[in-house]
């Protein structure tokens, strides 16, 4: 007898695990969806040159900026050629076209000196033109510099950053187009990480 009480005692001291209940679908279906990560901004790039240009080293100025931009990780696009003034007095329609957070406006100068002297873009020397710099040979050992400014515009058509890059080198021999592509890229390099840093800060 006593053996027996003990067993049931035992028994009925077992804890016995708590059924585990399955969610309802209800439960399942209301659990609220991962949150999205907004987009980071794209701005819009005007490329260089007036409206109808066709300078081929502008325009692969104008690709190799963009390019830039992607490899460091700020979303752009290609705008069609227009111009400055008529731009930002536009903004606020160009983003909206674009869906853009902002426009990208440059100007892109070249000159030319004998030996080092130092270049004066804004008189004196003839800038580069049509593929043709004019007033030095350019088959004579001949400095080339560019000039590259970069102007972010707001959606409001106010301008909130600018920068200005140069870059320059001795070129030799006749074709010019190439030296000058090849300053252009070294200042519009300089301008992209200028406006990476300055993404990476307002962040």
């Amino acid at each position: 007898m006593l053996g027996l009480l003990a067993i049931f005692t035992a028994v009925a001291l077992e804890v016995v695990p708590p059924a585990t209940i399955p969610a309802s679908p209800e439960v399942a279906r209301s659990a609220p969806p991962p949150v999205a990560q907004a987009a980071p901004p794209l701005y819009l790039i005007l490329p260089f040159g007036e409206p109808g240009d066709t300078d081929p080293v502008l325009l692969s100025a104008t690709r190799q900026f963009s390019e830039d931009l992607s490899q460091r990780r700020v979303r752009s696009a290609l705008g069609i050629p227009t111009d400055a003034v008529e731009a930002v007095a536009n903004a606020h329609a160009l983003c909206l076209q674009n869906n853009a957070a902002g426009i990208l406006v440059s100007e892109m100068r070249f000159a030319q000196t004998k030996g080092f002297n130092a270049p004066q873009f804004a008189v004196g020397l003839v800038p580069y033109v049509g593929g043709v710099i004019s007033g030095i040979g350019g088959l004579d050992r001949t400095s080339i510099h560019a000039q590259y400014k970069r102007f972010l515009v707001d959606c409001r058509g106010t301008v909130i950053w600018r920068t200005i890059t140069t870059a320059e080198k001795v070129h030799h021999g006749a074709n010019v187009a190439a030296g000058l592509t090849e300053i252009s890229f070294k200042a519009i390099e300089e301008a992209a990480d200028q406006f990476a840093a300055r993404r990476a800060q307002a962040h």
